[in-house]
């Protein structure tokens, strides 16, 4: 079975999930599935040298969801 990077407390996935909904209006499971995708890029930008905490670090609940944003408002001016 493939590792859930998700899989964790609800309380933990609740922030990053909201804030990516936000950020492109998506619904949940949306938003569950692009945090979750996100996982293989954090991992590789600690491997580089701790360009971010490790997975579920503070930069975690804040960076994708603004990375999202970003991409929202250039697909969509």
């Amino acid at each position: 079975m493939p590792h859930d990077p998700l899989q964790v407390p609800t309380e933990s996935r609740a922030e990053p999930t909201a804030a990516a909904r936000a950020a492109i209006d998506i619904d949940p499971a949306a938003a569950e599935d692009i945090i979750r995708s996100t996982e293989p890029f954090w991992d590789a930008m600690e491997r580089a040298g701790g360009l971010v905490d490790s997975w579920g670090g503070g930069e975690f609940s804040y960076v994708p969801p603004r990375v999202l944003s970003f991409i929202g408002q250039t697909v969509n001016p």
